[in-house]
């Protein structure tokens, strides 16, 4: 038996209607045992207001974060599902009071967790930068300050002081005959030179002390010498610039008495104080200390 195009639609065509009615019927019966449900963030009631209880609200309030919004599995497609929750604000189920009977076996009301809102958070802040620990200084070592021997002490590098050594041989009688002063000089080495008086030269012609009239102005006229007397002459010496002040102290005195026993005089300090041996042993050893202090 033969059969075209249309017999054929008529006789699948009810069997396709049926098969998706009876698919759909399975789908809808599937989908009444499933609850889907949305958390409601707004939906427990706060402190202090009074609502009625019923089964649903208890099992809203004993879900996570308060109520729950139920998705209903008819009359809805799923276009429509999507639109809702896309394009529209989730409005929390039951907004308006029902009146159900209260449950007397709930005593203490249920309390919402109070939620911490955007604008209450603590602002994290930022780490301050820390000021780098400061280093501190090694402690002083004592016990090795305390064993270091002694180190003989250097001379000072500071700036000499001038210091002179002043010696007057005063004569005994009215006066120095000016030849035989002059001959007693030669005979020492004293050279006449520069402020018309004589000096006690080194080998490299620098003056290591000098020797003037004991009237002013102190000067010598060698055209004169056999003519020219004097109550007395003075030597000097500058310590500063010499590099060896004891030597030379010791020559210098030598020519004092030269001239004290050969012409008949006394040896005074700068105050015009006769000069004794302790007297110039003071001098000797002031000069001796100035050199050591002051020596290069």
């Amino acid at each position: 038996m033969d059969f075209d195009l249309r017999q054929w639609l008529l006789i699948l065509g009810p069997v396709f209607i049926v098969g998706v009615l009876l698919h759909g019927y399975i789908r809808m019966r599937a989908g009444q045992n499933e609850i889907r449900m949305k958390l409601d963030k707004d939906f427990l009631s706060k402190s202090g207001e009074e609502t009625d209880l019923d089964d649903l609200n208890l099992l809203r309030a004993e879900l996570p974060n308060g109520g729950a919004r139920v998705i209903p599995a008819e009359g809805e497609g799923l276009g429509d599902e999507y639109e809702r929750e896309q394009g529209q604000e989730e409005v929390p189920v039951l907004m308006e009071p029902v009146d159900v009977p209260s449950v007397s076996a709930i005593d203490e009301p249920i309390v919402e967790t109070p939620a911490i809102s955007a604008g209450n958070e603590p602002e994290p802040q930022e780490d301050a930068p820390k000021a780098p620990p400061a280093r501190k200084a090694p402690p002083a070592r004592a016990e090795e300050s305390n064993t270091e021997p002694e180190q003989p002490s250097e001379p000072s590098s500071e700036p000499k002081p001038e210091k002179f050594v002043v010696v007057h041989v005063i004569a005994l009688a009215e006066h120095f005959a000016g030849q035989s002063l002059l001959e007693l000089l030669l005979g020492a080495d004293m050279t006449f030179g520069e402020m018309d008086i004589f000096h006690k030269l080194d080998h490299q012609g620098d003056p290591q002390f000098s020797l003037a009239s004991a009237v002013e102005p102190g000067t010598f006229d060698m055209a004169t010498m056999d003519q020219f007397s004097t109550p007395g002459v003075t030597l000097f010496m500058r310590v500063h610039e010499l590099p060896d002040p004891t030597s030379v102290l010791n020559n210098m005195l030598a020519v004092a008495d030269a001239i004290a026993i050969e012409l008949g005089g006394e040896l005074r300090d700068e105050t015009r104080s006769v000069m004794t041996p302790q007297t110039i042993e003071h001098c000797r050893q002031s000069v001796q200390e100035f050199q050591f202090k002051y020596s290069a």
